[in-house]
């Protein structure tokens, strides 16, 4: 797994959604590797020190690994 990019989209003082554009690549017994791009959007919380993931909403993932015959 491998982040492209991020790109912060702020909604409130406490809140924010992080744009991340992975890449994830695969290794087949006797294939090539396949490289896979897909984004998730984080929704992120400070409240303290850290900030904190507490949901997220990505693509249909499955149908993405079938589509380049990972399951």
């Amino acid at each position: 797994m491998r982040i492209r990019g991020i790109r912060l989209s702020p909604i409130d003082g406490l809140h924010c959604m992080a744009h991340v554009a992975w890449t994830a690549t695969y290794a087949r017994k006797g294939q090539p590797d396949v490289a896979i791009d897909f984004d998730v959007h984080y929704f992120v919380q400070k409240l303290g020190e850290e900030p904190k993931v507490f949901g997220w909403v990505s693509g249909d993932e499955q149908a993405l690994l079938r589509k380049h015959g990972i399951v």
